[in-house]
């Protein structure tokens, strides 16, 4: 199962990588930095073990950025950012063991790198050397990672900007 979905990932253009079963650990020696979309490569590290959770390289080599919402606590400092910056767009999310990722596709030109809680308590940004877990990957506290159901299918690109000034210190 986890092989399937890590094949169907890359085919998608994603950049992943083994993390350690019921993990978030990479499993490889350099981590997200062996992320790849050759799907041989895949099949050997899932060879090796089937329980390996799915890391997804975010930033440039997907091309998409990770919000990395935990908790309700941060959910409500989302609710507040919304309010004064504008609402984000749809777009495909993974609920996790605490909360949710959002992933939006890169903007041309921009680099956007990783911070942890910058834009509010609870609220992460994960783009170029950072990562994610994907579903169906197992999280520590043994629930499976899912795609949210509530989401649209494709990646939204018109993040407010204002939003994403709030951590300007992670876009160049």
């Amino acid at each position: 199962m986890l092989l399937n979905a890590a094949i169907g990932l890359a085919r998608r253009g994603m950049a992943i990588f083994p993390c350690r079963a019921r993990g978030k650990e990479p499993a490889t020696y350099h981590g997200v930095k062996d992320a790849t979309k050759d799907q041989n490569v895949i099949r050997g590290w899932w060879g090796a073990d089937p329980n390996f959770n799915i890391g997804l390289a975010t930033g440039t080599p997907s091309g998409v950025f990770a919000l990395d919402i935990d908790g309700i606590e941060a959910e409500g400092e989302l609710h507040k950012i919304e309010a004064e910056h504008g609402f984000l767009p749809p777009t495909v999310e993974s609920i996790t063991g605490r909360g949710r990722h959002c992933l939006f596709q890169m903007p041309a030109g921009a680099k956007i790198t990783n911070s942890a809680g910058k834009i509010a308590a609870g609220i992460d940004v994960r783009g170029t050397g950072g990562y994610i877990i994907a579903p169906p990957s197992i999280h520590p506290s043994g629930r499976a990672y899912i795609w949210s159901v509530d989401s649209t299918r494709a990646f939204a690109l018109n993040v407010p900007l204002s939003l994403m000034i709030r951590a300007d210190e992670m876009i160049e």
